[in-house]
């Protein structure tokens, strides 16, 4: 129906007559913060934003229906056309199944401000977008579950964060610092993923640019522990091939953080690097940094030895190209000869069952070594406890020897005397004159 039938009819005039007063202070809120949000490097690039009120009555307008849905987001309250909003945005959806009046409470971060800004993509329109809204726009759109389908009118709301991240964060280092700093505030919360996403995007352009300087190194010393973590853990898995730039960033952090971090966060915090990525002057460096856990280094090192050795294995199979990493290629390599995969798990096979068992070997073989040394040690003891025996035994014996010699001449004279005795009675008096011969008996008294 023609705009003027519908003035006619006086419909239009009195869509939002009894709620005007209501939604005066919130739309015009939201029309101040809305044309006031970015920095003036950049507001003379974009057009006037369209409020979100604008948009709801020029919806009402084309349609011929009033919103129908009432959402309330912290102290302000959004009133809506269900059916734009729940085609695009798969949690009001649910959530207005059974009720047209619903609270919201967003996580950790999020605003109302960014609540609408997500809201006025499902109404078919383009999304002020400016570096401080930039990843609250994409943690509030990743949240309330907004359609990633695009159509010939209307793009996905992330295709077009996409393309304003390259065409206008990503060429400027002063709004990549803005879009850094933003993200920070949305850490911790329910909706921080994008965020980590988004830092991490911002530390790598900045680190790839000339013209930045490394002030910026400060706002990732300046994370909390967690925060870091979750930071590192992001790199880890956007570089898998080059972890210079991450190796970079926990050195930093933990040189800021002399003494603050226990061993097990320093711990977790190193092993997000993998050694095989890095470069040979930053292996060398890792080597020898006295901030990094003791226990890392070490297995550090036999890797790189594992792996100098597995090099060597390969330089002398002719039909295996040597491994080299992504960042340095500048032409494309010849393709290697296909190898069949049985040939390949049978190679690996090999290498892992002869490291391990060269690992076993010199183990045994210390083991091995060490007994020995405890049976020699055994042996001398044994030696000098089996001498102090026999020396003690041969006194022993020769003191009982002796004791024994005294012991039977006493007992033969003995043998003597009782023999005498007995032949001095038999005989009678002529005993008492042997007696006298013997000296046993002396002469009697006058």
């Amino acid at each position: 129906m023609e705009m003027n039938g519908w003035q006619q009819l006086g419909v239009v005039d009195t869509i939002y007559e009894d709620q005007e007063e209501d939604e005066e202070d919130f739309f015009n809120s939201l029309s101040h913060s809305s044309s006031a949000v970015g920095s003036p490097s950049n507001r003379a690039d974009l057009s006037p934003p369209s409020t979100l009120r604008a948009i709801v009555e020029a919806w009402s307008r084309e349609k011929g229906c009033r919103p129908d849905v009432i959402v309330r987001v912290e102290d302000q309250c959004f009133r809506l056309h269900k059916d734009p909003v729940i085609h695009r945005c798969g949690y009001l959806k649910r959530h207005l199944t059974d009720s047209s009046d619903i609270t919201i409470k967003l996580p950790l971060g999020l605003t109302a401000d960014a609540f609408s800004l997500v809201i006025i993509s499902c109404y078919n329109e383009n999304v002020p977008l400016t570096p401080t809204n930039l990843a609250s726009v994409c943690a509030a759109a990743e949240w309330l579950e907004i359609s990633n389908k695009n159509t010939s009118t209307n793009p996905y709301l992330t295709t077009l964060i996409e393309d304003y991240f390259f065409q206008e964060v990503a060429t400027e280092s002063v709004r990549t610092i803005e879009v850094l700093r933003s993200c920070v505030k949305l850490f911790g919360g329910e909706a921080s993923a994008p965020a980590v996403t988004f830092f991490a995007r911002c530390v790598e352009v900045l680190a790839g640019s000339v013209v930045a300087g490394e002030e910026w190194l400060d706002d990732v010393a300046a994370l909390p522990i967690e925060e870091m973590q979750a930071v590192s853990d992001e790199m880890h898995e956007r570089s898998l091939h080059d972890h210079d730039l991450l190796y970079r960033l926990v050195d930093h952090y933990l040189e800021n953080h002399e003494g603050k971090l226990s061993e097990e966060e320093k711990a977790r915090l190193c092993y997000t690097i993998t050694c095989s990525s890095l470069s040979p002057p930053l292996f060398m460096h890792l080597v020898q940094n006295p901030r990094l856990p003791l226990r890392f280094i070490v297995q550090a090192m036999l890797l790189d030895q594992l792996q100098s050795h597995h090099s060597m294995f390969l330089h002398h199979q002719p039909t295996i190209a040597p491994q080299i990493k992504p960042s340095q290629l500048q032409h494309p390599l010849p393709t290697p000869p296909a190898q069949t995969l049985g040939a390949i798990l049978q190679r690996d096979a090999l290498l892992r069952q002869s490291a391990h068992l060269r690992a076993s070997m010199e183990a045994t073989s210390f083991r091995i070594e060490s007994l020995e040394r405890e049976m020699a040690g055994l042996k001398r003891c044994l030696r000098r406890s089996d001498e102090a025996a026999r020396s003690e035994s041969f006194r022993t014996v020769s003191e009982i020897t002796a004791k024994s010699g005294d012991i039977e001449g006493k007992a033969f004279l003995g043998t003597r005397l009782v023999r005498g005795f007995k032949r001095f009675f038999k005989k009678g008096g002529g005993a008492s004159a042997e007696c006298r011969k013997l000296g046993v008996v002396g002469e009697a008294p006058d």
